[in-house]
């Protein structure tokens, strides 16, 4: 793994969360994962109870002690052409076939706290790194649903990561870089705006493409999803993404990292 370039002073340098979500959803997306926390830059993954692939996730996870994970709470199953369904009885975020809706309105809280509950308790049962969760497809912007994550998390000895409250943690955007044709352009241009002392996240769904991937997809089946997860994938591994962090003294920290130091001031 990447360690900061010696002589720079920590207290100086711009450090950097990547954020990785979506482990547990397949196995592509596993292995992308953990290659790029291995291989390169990535040093938060936030992991899907509700998805297939979830065991194996966790496995992985303990595997790579150093890797801080979250809780991906998923309320919602957004792919066409694969699906989901949640831990609880929940029928207001299901559809008639009692899969997880693509974008469901919550509007029963006390279902949506037992699955929160319910999603946390799973991973924390079979992954041993767990320090926080966020919201799969930002959940905790409908109404009512930050105050619950927050206080369900503090019960847990948790941290909410996410768009709301991340300037508590002294968390500043990077940026954008999904949707990006060459997110190693785009991210590389990124980290040039980067200022001393100050700590940036930013997050992306690596994947390794082929036929698994492929066989995802919104709308229609000739979507590449595969192709555009590689991207990201190359990306978080790439050799002048990595050299450059080296050369300019970037710090690559993990949230729990972000977060004791919050603490500490």
């Amino acid at each position: 793994m990447l360690a900061m370039t010696a002589g720079i002073s920590t207290a100086s340098a711009q450090k950097l969360v990547v954020r990785m979500d979506d482990i547990g959803a397949t196995h592509s997306e596993n292995v992308a994962v953990i290659k790029c926390y291995q291989e390169g830059i990535g040093r938060s993954a936030e992991i899907m109870p509700v998805c297939p692939w979830f065991l194996e996730g966790a496995r992985m996870c303990n595997e790579n002690p150093g890797l801080d994970v979250g809780v991906h709470v998923a309320f919602s199953s957004e792919w066409s052409g694969y699906k989901w369904r949640p831990i609880t009885h929940c029928p207001s975020l299901c559809d008639e076939d009692g899969y997880l809706k693509p974008n469901p309105k919550i509007d029963n809280l006390q279902e949506a706290e037992a699955e929160l509950r319910a999603q946390i308790e799973l991973a924390m049962k079979y992954v041993k790194n767990i320090t926080h969760i966020t919201d799969h497809m930002m959940w905790t912007f409908q109404p009512g649903m930050n105050e619950m994550v927050e206080r369900v998390a503090k019960e847990y000895g948790l941290f909410y990561q996410g768009g709301r409250g991340d300037s508590r943690y002294g968390l500043n955007s990077l940026g954008m870089i999904m949707g990006q044709k060459d997110r190693e352009t785009v991210l590389l241009n990124l980290l040039t705006k980067m200022e001393k002392g100050k700590t940036y996240w930013v997050i992306e769904h690596p994947a390794i493409a082929g036929e698994e991937m492929s066989g995802i997809y919104s709308k229609s089946p000739s979507e590449d999803n595969g192709a555009d997860r590689q991207n990201v994938t190359d990306a978080f591994c790439s050799p002048k993404v990595m050299q450059y962090i080296k050369e300019h003294g970037i710090e690559l920290i993990s949230f729990k990292q972000a977060y004791d130091e919050s603490q500490k001031k």
